[in-house]
């Protein structure tokens, strides 16, 4: 997994490239953690070149948007398609989290 991060004041924009699972969920985990209690309120999710998430990392990512609701912050999903697509579905996380079409729908989601 690699984690490609731009970030101004309150927002940040993490592209998260290849798979996420047990062995490196902790690495997006403790990324988003320290942007939340550093003050970031808006984070995008780029998940456009995801690869592959296990159970390990959709706990990493209710984790984070527990987190940034408790600081009356934005998570927005966007760049799911495929496989990737097909997981969020079937476990029901298109419900439980802020999914944007598009890169810009995300950020202006994550903005208001």
């Amino acid at each position: 997994m690699e984690i490609l991060e731009s970030r101004t004041k309150e927002l940040a924009i993490l592209h998260v490239i290849g798979r996420v699972n047990s062995s490196n969920a902790f690495e997006l985990d403790e990324r988003l953690r320290l942007l939340v209690q550093g003050g970031c309120r808006a984070i995008v999710l780029d998940l456009d070149r995801l690869d592959h998430m296990t159970s390990a990392g959709f706990r990493c990512l209710l984790r984070a948007e527990k987190q940034v609701l408790d600081t009356a912050g934005r998570l927005v999903l966007c760049g799911l398609h495929g496989l990737t697509l097909e997981l969020f579905e079937t476990a029901g996380y298109l419900e439980m989290f802020v999914v944007a079409k598009s890169r810009d729908e995300a950020l202006r989601q994550a903005a208001a």
